[in-house]
Formats: structure tokens, sequence, C-alpha cells
């Protein structure tokens, strides 16, 4: 689609996706992933979700596409998917050395520790712990030409490390694609979607999931007064 372009190809260090969903931001994790052995020979690319359940669909997307298009395919040892290991952790190597590596954080954030990777594709980063926010950091060579760090995700309203990140003093890239930017969307999808995400265009469930926003402070997700129920005022 026409406004992925300039997303896509965008090659600034730090980037965030904040948008809806369905808007292409896994396609555009694959398609760096297949590109990544002829750009970056002899490099390292770090695929990294909250759980299994996040992480698994998108290497198994990422190996469905290598396996069957025979200018990647040939990138691996024997053509044939000799260089794809899923024990104990999935990871792709190629004939010229570099690799494609999957880790999940796990709790205390020690998952994704040990690897030195020139970019970093790390996926439902509104849901990524934050031991796993600390940990990561180290993990990306940024010294050399080329490391890039991209996060996508869509926000729940919360004020974390996903939500800091797509700040305008953070020094990121943030990018913020919509539903509507979608050429598929049309005046019949939007209605389906308003009834669906709570009969308004302004209840939080439509503003998160359609224009990617994060919301108030003080919305369903992230209820204020709860929060005051545990400050002393004395």
């Amino acid at each position: 689609w026409d406004f992925q372009h300039n997303w896509y190809t965008c090659n600034d260090m730090q980037q965030v996706d904040q948008g809806g969903r369905s808007l292409g931001k896994t396609v555009g994790i694959k398609m760096r992933a297949c590109a990544f052995p002829f750009a970056y020979e002899g490099q390292a690319m770090l695929l990294t979700a909250p759980e299994l359940n996040h992480l698994r669909p998108l290497t198994d997307m990422i190996e469905k596409t290598l396996l069957s298009t025979r200018l990647v395919r040939e990138m691996l040892p024997g053509g044939k998917g000799a260089g794809i290991a899923r024990q104990p952790h999935w990871q792709v190597r190629f004939t010229n050395g570099t690799s494609l590596v999957s880790r999940l954080p796990n709790k205390d954030g020690k998952g994704v520790k040990g690897n030195h990777v020139i970019n970093i594709e790390l996926d439902e980063a509104q849901d990524y712990p934050m031991a796993g926010w600390i940990e990561v950091v180290e993990t990306l060579n940024a010294g050399l030409p080329g490391a890039m760090w991209r996060c996508h995700g869509v926000s729940k309203g919360v004020r974390d490390k996903f939500f800091e990140k797509t700040q305008p003093q953070s020094g990121w890239t943030v990018h913020r694609p919509m539903a509507m930017h979608r050429p598929t969307w049309s005046a019949e999808e939007r209605e389906k979607k308003i009834k669906e995400y709570g009969m308004s265009r302004q209840s939080i469930d439509y503003r998160r999931n359609i224009y990617g926003e994060h919301g108030d402070a003080s919305n369903s997700v992230f209820v204020l007064s709860r929060l005051m129920d545990c400050v002393d005022l004395d």
C-alpha cells in the first residue's frame, strides 16, 4: 500500500510504530527479515516479543516465506532449510554468516541477554515487560553502520515504556498509521468497528485499535481513581 512505503523504508536507528491494528506491522517485520541476509552480511537480527504466542506466529510466517521464495531459500545451507533450528529457540543461519535469532525476554529480561545484533524487531511492544526493556538496550550494536531498533505495538493506554518511546522528547522516530489509511477502508467498515468498539468513535478501544492513540490517563484502561485510592493524602 502507498502509505507503507516511507514507513517500511525509514532507516532511522530508533523507530516505534504506534498504530492501529491490521496495518502491516507484522508484514514489515517479515519483509525486513527476508531482506536481512542480503543487506547485512555476517550480522544478526533479533526477533523478540513478550510471549511465545506472540513470537511463534511471527517466526512461522518468516520461515514459510524463507522456504517458499527461491532467492532467499538458496541462501540457506543446502537450499532446503538445513540452517533453520527450532529448539531451544527458533533461529536461522545463512551461508554468508548472517543469522536471524528469536528470543523471549522472560519475566526477568535475561532471555535476551548475551545477544549482540545490528537489528532488533520488537513486536507487541505494549506488552513487553519492564525487565525486558532494560536488558534489550545493550543487545543492539548501536555503533555499527545500519544499526536499527524497531518497536511495534498498539497502545493499551498505560503510561509505560512503550508510551515513553512515542513521546516527542524520546528521540525515537514515531510512525502513526491509522486504519483509514488502508485502501480497503470504507464507511461500512467504520460503522461496523464503531459498533464493535463501544458505539462511539471516542470509545477507548476504537481510539486504540483504529487511530492507534494512547487515550487519556484516566480512561477505562488506566483508572486514575484506583491509583488515588492508594495515595496517602495526609
